[in-house]
C-alpha cells in the first residue's frame, strides 16, 4: 500500500478536524492511507466530542499518529505511536521498521505512562482551564490569540510593543521564555506554551509591567 495523499489535520487548529469527516472515507477510488497527527489530542475540549479513533472500524485506511511528548510530558522520550486496523498497521510496521528500533528502556518506559495516567490526565484538565483564561487575559492586554486545541496560543503582539521580538526578549530577560515566529506572515506574533497557574500569572504580569513602564524595547 503506498502512501499517496497527506492530510493536514493540525488538532492546535481549533475545529480543524470538521474538515476531514466529510472527506474521510467518501471516495471509493482512494486506495491510500489517510493519515492524521493527533499530537496535541490530550488537549482538545471534551464538549467538542472530538472521537476520531473511533472512525477506524469504519475507515479501514485511516491512521492515526500520536505522541508523548505532549499530553504525558515526555518529550525527552521521542516516542510516538500509531492507532488504525490491524491489517493496515501490521504490513506496514514490517515495511517501515528500521533495524534500529525502539530501544528496549523507552518502550518500558512507554508501557508505566500507559499504565499510570491519571497525573497526565490532571495536566490535561489543567491546560484546557488555563488556556482560556490566558486567552481572555491576554486579550486585555491588547494580545489577541487565535483559537488553540493545544497546549499553547499563537498570539498577535500590537505595535504597542514594538514588535513580537523586542516581548520576548524583554521577557526572555525575566527568564519567561516564549518563541517568536521568525517566518513569513508571522514575525508580529509568539508561540506561547501553557503553564502552571504560578508561571502563567508571572507571565502576565511581566506583560502588565511592560506596557506600564511604556519601555518596551527595540531589535536592532
Amino acid at each position: 500500500m503506498k502512501m499517496r495523499e497527506f492530510i493536514s489535520n493540525s488538532i492546535p487548529c481549533q475545529n480543524s478536524y470538521v474538515a476531514f469527516r466529510p472527506f474521510a472515507g467518501t471516495d471509493p477510488a482512494f486506495h491510500g492511507v489517510l493519515l492524521v497527527d493527533e499530537a496535541y489530542v490530550d488537549f482538545v475540549d471534551a464538549s467538542l466530542g472530538y472521537e476520531l479513533v473511533r472512525e477506524i472500524g469504519r475507515i479501514p485506511n485511516l491512521l492515526i499518529a500520536r505522541t508523548l511528548s505532549k499530553g504525558h510530558s515526555l518529550a525527552g522520550l521521542r516516542l510516538g505511536y500509531g492507532l488504525g486496523a490491524a491489517e493496515l498497521v501490521a504490513p506496514m510496521l514490517h515495511k517501515v521498521r528500521d533495524s534500529y528500533n525502539v530501544d528496549v528502556i523507552t518502550q518500558h518506559l512507554g508501557r508505566a505512562a500507559f499504565g499510570d495516567t491519571q497525573r497526565a490526565r490532571e495536566s490535561w484538565i489543567l491546560v484546557r482551564g488555563e488556556r482560556g483564561r490566558l486567552a481572555q487575559a491576554l486579550g486585555k492586554l491588547g494580545i489577541e490569540t487565535l483559537p488553540s486545541q493545544g497546549n499553547f496560543l499563537l498570539a498577535h503582539i500590537p505595535a504597542t510593543f514594538n514588535g513580537a521580538k523586542a516581548l520576548q526578549m524583554r521577557l526572555a530577560g525575566q527568564n519567561i521564555h516564549v518563541r517568536w515566529l521568525n517566518f513569513s506572515r508571522l514575525t508580529d506574533w509568539l508561540r506561547i506554551s501553557i503553564g502552571t497557574i504560578a508561571e502563567n500569572d508571572r507571565l502576565l504580569a511581566a506583560i502588565e509591567a511592560i506596557l506600564a513602564s511604556g519601555k518596551v524595547g527595540t531589535v536592532c
